[in-house]
């Protein structure tokens, strides 16, 4: 009896001093975590303490918390290889220790810590990994975070579609009773209508961050609320209301929050600065912003600043300076936003959203095995007359379902032929259309080029030396009228049949036609492409050259932009034309069925392909999704 009694004093004992490490433990996580942005140094200092206490202890979920959280003061102090250092020592532990949780939160964090570096396809592979992760564990509050900060790596890329897609999801999981969270995402939605010029709706979201931020008294999110504001004004060009949040937000952000941030803060309020006059302000600032994204390596912020201070130092009349700032930052800026990375987020983009789509189908077999067998089990507990019967309704029903099918199959060839049939129109119609365009091109060419180019040798024989001074100025005229003329039906004959296609292929093609039309000095066209280019037929690329001249002409004739854009993005089997101008718009609503619009009907109805408009008062932008499969 005394010996049980002396096991179960040492068993108690050790217990309660366990619990009293414990507690202890966790009492320095919580001073560390208090100090990661005003003390970051002190904070990892304890960390380090917490860790081995934890490890002597065997106390497992306190290693896990010293080592995720001991990355935070490494990020705060802009030391982000550390950082990413400890993410994956904590990623190592939890996969060990099976920590799933933690696990998903340090590739959440370390996607974050990639983010702000500016190595975007390292931010979307590891947010990517989290996400899988949290949707296993059912926690809809990290997975909606996680959601909201792939959004932002979109806008990095101006990609609004993606940009606002993942806000829409990380909106669908956030719990309605995580305040903090939800009017930070509302700030975000709020950004990404603003960067859009939907003011309104930009506004409607930052007073309901602001209720929130009144009824929570966080230091944190009233940053964020007033630097909202300041970016609604600065975005509006009312330079003198943005100041002033600026600067109370400037005041908040060493309390509240990291280095990267207050980075760029200093980069948004230069720029205010040199908006609104003040340049030794500006440049004050810029230099800061300069020395700090060099400090913390973050190139993005280094590149932008760079062409603040070439902008800053333009205004100050110092054009050496200014150019000098300008080259360095245009070296930085092949780093930073390379081709590859844009190739690279395309490719993690589709990879995501294709093993989601698996794991819902598998998700679905899943169910309908199981329905199969329950129906099974079902049948075999019910009695012969009501199997008999059973047997009787599935007997009818197949012959219904069969009866069906093969309407079904047969209204499926009914519609299959009708497309056919309206592709063979649509085929013969643009076929004619070239042939005519080929016809006239060389009737031109060959006929009226032919005749004016021996009307002009006609002149040019005809003796100098018999006619007046006046007679001769009149006939060097009427030459140089000749050679004008010759000059244009060769212009028009090359746009009614560009030759370049058949030779080198339609982005070659679109390319001269840029040139030519940036001949003239009140319009300009830039032409972009992204991805590999893939060969299409040549009536294809035709068709598609033909919709872009129908776009270019409207353009120059109706919109009175002064510049425009052509952008061509070929993503594995699609491939996305954008035509962008900044001319004063015009309303769908009341868009004219003229020839043109019905040629370009014609034309993308060919394609099989889908046009998307965008008209606003700033311009008009043309989307083509094209779906190569269908015209290769």
């Amino acid at each position: 009896m005394f010996k049980y009694f002396i096991l179960f004093f040492v068993f108690f004992s050790t217990n309660v001093l366990s619990q009293k490490d414990t507690l202890q433990i966790l009492k320095l996580i919580d001073d560390a975590t208090n100090l990661e942005v005003s003390n970051p140094k002190a904070s990892l200092k304890l960390y380090d303490k917490t860790y081995l206490l934890s490890k002597k202890a065997n106390y497992k979920n306190g290693m896990y918390k010293s080592l995720i959280n001991s990355a935070f003061p490494y990020s705060n102090m802009g030391m982000y290889d550390s950082a990413i250092y400890r993410f994956n020592k904590t990623i190592a532990f939890c996969k060990k220790n099976n920590i799933e949780i933690g696990v998903a939160k340090s590739y959440a964090n370390l996607a974050n810590t990639y983010q702000y570096k500016g190595e975007y396809p390292e931010a979307i592979k590891n947010y990517v990994k989290s996400i899988k992760i949290f949707e296993k564990t059912k926690d809809s509050a990290l997975i909606s975070q996680s959601y909201q900060n792939l959004s932002a790596v979109y806008t990095q890329f101006i990609n609004k579609k993606l940009e606002f897609f993942y806000l829409k999801k990380a909106e669908q999981f956030m719990p309605k009773a995580n305040k903090v969270q939800l009017a930070l995402l509302y700030g975000d939605m709020g950004l990404g209508y603003i960067r859009y010029n939907n003011f309104a709706e930009s506004l409607s979201y930052f007073k309901k961050a602001e209720a929130i931020a009144v009824k929570e008294n966080n230091n944190e999110l009233w940053f964020y609320v007033t630097r909202n504001f300041g970016e609604y004004y600065r975005i509006k060009k009312e330079y003198k209301k943005a100041i002033p949040y600026y600067e109370k937000a400037f005041k908040l952000a060493d309390s509240a929050v990291d280095i990267i941030r207050k980075n760029d803060l200093m980069y948004i309020v230069s720029g205010l600065y040199l908006n609104d006059g003040n340049y030794s302000k500006a440049l004050e600032l810029a230099n800061q912003s300069l020395e700090l994204s060099r400090k913390i390596g973050a190139s993005e912020f280094e590149y932008k600043t760079l062409k603040r201070l070439s902008e800053i130092h333009n205004k100050l009349n110092q054009p050496q300076k200014a150019y000098d700032f300008l080259e360095k930052s245009y070296a930085l800026k092949d780093t930073v936003f390379s081709h590859n990375h844009l190739e690279e987020t395309t490719l993690l983009q589709t990879q995501f959203e294709t093993e989601k789509k698996d794991k819902s189908i598998a998700e679905q077999q899943v169910k309908l095995k199981k329905q199969e067998l329950d129906l099974i089990k079902s049948q075999k507990e019910k009695q012969l007359y009501f199997i008999a019967s059973l047997g009787l309704i599935l007997l009818s029903l197949g012959i219904w379902y069969f009866y069906r099918q093969r309407q079904k199959i047969k209204n499926k060839e009914i519609i299959a032929l009708q497309q056919q049939q309206e592709i063979a129109k649509l085929e013969a119609l643009i076929d004619g259309e070239e042939k005519e365009r080929r016809r006239i091109a060389q009737e031109l060419h060959d006929g009226l080029n032919g005749d004016l180019s021996a009307i002009k040798y006609r002149l040019s024989t005809l003796e100098e030396s018999g006619l007046s001074a006046i007679d001769t100025e009149n006939l060097t005229k009427v030459i140089n009228m000749i050679d004008e003329s010759c000059a244009q039906v060769r212009s028009i004959s090359h746009n009614l049949m560009p030759s370049s296609i058949l030779d080198y292929g339609l982005l070659e093609t679109v390319k001269e036609y840029c040139i030519k039309i940036n001949n003239s000095d009140n319009f300009k066209i830039d032409f972009q492409t992204f991805g590999n280019y893939i060969s299409l037929s040549k009536k294809t690329e035709t068709v598609i050259y033909r919709i872009i001249q129908e776009l270019v002409t409207n353009i120059l004739k109706h919109s009175k932009a002064t510049e425009a854009m052509i952008q061509f993005n070929y993503r594995e089997d699609e491939l996305f034309i954008t035509v962008e101008d900044n001319g004063i718009g015009f309303d769908k609503n009341t868009i004219s069925n003229g020839i043109g619009h019905k040629n370009i009907k014609t034309r993308i109805d060919f394609l099989n392909a889908q046009l998307d408009v965008d008209s606003s008062s700033t311009g008009t932008s043309y989307t083509i999704s094209i779906d190569l499969n269908k015209v290769k």
